[in-house]
């Protein structure tokens, strides 16, 4: 058996401080989906309140709850049980998060909470448990045949005792800003759906992310399922397309279950710069394709079959799943790309007049989430563009001085020596 000591330590090493959080929330959101299942997901009124400090962690949330079953079964257990009960389309899904978030904190911790008709709790001093042989977790109160009303059902949890090097980030104003924006952005879609998040007192708001939409311009959706024999079914969709020029948030979002996983990713991971026999291979990112949007939805009743690792911070790339929707995501990014490149040469040649910028132009943001229509990526015919502007330059000089650069440059009119200049001019500037 190995010491617990190093069991804790190994489970807390290789896993950032936002993302332990990031976890908790998950398990709210579980709870709410048990809450009130079903499509579409309808949150509102129910909450998540997280406070940090150097001196203590909470996370509470009003989302229902969970059994006394489950926590002695699950919840702190290591590792899931093939017997467990699991939520449908959960984000919960390795049996590590909590308790991995847990010893990451601090050295002592309360965890409690309440359906409508139990409430229990647990309080442990991990110095003292790491003492003890025994690797269960004791309850230090469990109480059923209750009546809990709506209010009081939830969960909370206290960590106290923080960490030294934790309590250091806790109360460092940075980490509040990274925290938060790992919220906004990680939980956005479950955030748009009504469900209050609060940083120690600061209401969070959904990250936009929006695609271009117009008469000549439409994102690429692609949809597709996998139902091998015995398995629960797993939706896969794709949205790529045109989205505002902001470097910071282009690239890959990658969706698994609601949960944004990959953010902005313009990694190898997602095909960005990716050496590879495939004809659509697509370049390195740089800032010519700041416009570039591209979503991936996996949602599955099973979360065992979703393609994210232990973390949920990146990708199994062995997973069937994630190489059946690489090619796809490659081949949509690959029209996108194709249309940046074009839009970058009409703009140098023809300024901002042509039908490609005019269709960008002229489109109007739309929400991703309400893109459902299956269609190719929809641009306008780049040949259908009006002849470049043209302006009269009108100018005299002394008479003499246009004969002699008329027999210089061979010509035989002021005119042909205004435009031969000029001609001559322009490409030594351009060449430069």
């Amino acid at each position: 058996m190995p010491t617990k000591a190093f069991f804790v330590d190994m489970l807390t090493r290789d896993i950032e401080l936002e993302r332990s959080i990031l976890d908790l929330v998950d398990n709210s959101i579980d709870g709410a989906k048990r809450l009130r299942p079903g499509t579409p997901l309808n949150f509102k009124g129910l909450f998540v309140n997280i406070k940090v400090s150097a001196s203590q962690f909470e996370i509470s949330d009003n989302c229902g709850g969970f059994e006394i079953v489950t926590a002695r079964d699950y919840a702190f257990r290591f590792g899931r049980p093939k017997s467990a009960k699991s939520t449908p389309f959960s984000l919960g899904q390795f049996g590590v998060g909590m308790k991995r978030a847990l010893f990451k904190f601090g050295r002592q911790f309360e965890v409690s909470s309440a359906t409508a008709s139990e409430e229990w709790s647990v309080n442990v001093d991990v110095d003292e448990w790491e003492k003890s042989e025994d690797w269960h977790f004791d309850f230090a109160t469990a109480n059923t045949g209750l009546s809990v009303p709506k209010a009081e059902r939830g969960t909370r949890i206290v960590v106290t005792r923080i960490r030294e090097e934790v309590a250091s980030k806790f109360s460092s104003e940075r980490f509040e800003t990274v925290l938060l924006d790992a919220l906004r952005t990680h939980q956005r879609q479950f955030i748009a759906s009504g469900l209050e998040v609060a940083l120690n007192g600061r209401h969070l708001t959904a990250v936009d992310l929006n695609l271009m939409v117009g008469a000549d311009l439409a994102p690429a959706v692609e949809e597709f399922y996998d139902e091998p024999p015995g398995k629960k079914k797993l939706y896969t969709k794709i949205v790529c397309g045109v989205g505002d020029s902001k470097p910071a948030e282009a690239g890959w979002y990658v969706v698994c279950n609601g949960r944004v996983v990959l953010a902005a990713d313009r990694s190898e991971t997602t095909g960005w710069g990716r050496v590879s026999e495939q004809p659509a291979e697509i370049p390195k990112y740089h800032n010519q394709f700041a416009c570039f949007r591209g979503v991936i939805y996996f949602d599955c009743e099973d979360a065992g079959r979703l393609p994210w690792n232990t973390t949920k911070d990146g990708i199994s790339a062995d997973s069937p799943v994630w190489r059946t929707a690489f090619e796809a995501m490659v081949t949509n990014a690959r029209a996108v790309i194709n249309f940046l490149n074009e839009l970058d040469r009409e703009i140098d040649q023809h300024g901002k007049d042509g039908p490609l910028q005019r269709a960008v132009s002229q489109a109007t943001r739309t929400a991703v989430d309400t893109l459902t229509t299956q269609s190719p990526l929809k641009t306008p015919d780049p040949t259908k563009r009006p002849p470049p502007k043209r302006t009269q330059i009108s100018y005299s000089k002394r008479t003499d001085q246009i004969e002699l650069l008329m027999e210089v440059l061979e010509v035989n009119s002021a005119k042909a020596v205004g435009e031969k200049t000029f001609d001559m001019i322009y490409r030594d500037q351009k060449g430069k």
